[in-house]
């Protein structure tokens, strides 16, 4: 659907079109696996060391 000479949206670009623009600019998260494996590595890693500083925090509480 094109968008009529005198409506708001004359001028601007299609969905089709801002697709292929963000497409091309960045990728998709498929073009990046390596930023993404470390994505979820250090989530893991961050997660993994909150929850063994929470234990060691309630073992101290625990033991005085």
């Amino acid at each position: 659907m094109t968008p009529s000479p005198d409506s708001e949206d004359a001028g601007r670009p299609s969905r089709r079109e801002l697709d292929r623009q963000v497409r091309e600019r960045y990728g998709t998260w498929r073009d990046q696996p390596r930023g993404l494996a470390c994505a979820v590595i250090a989530a893991f890693m961050v997660l993994t060391t909150v929850a063994f500083l929470f234990v060691v925090v309630i073992v101290i509480a625990a033991v005085r």
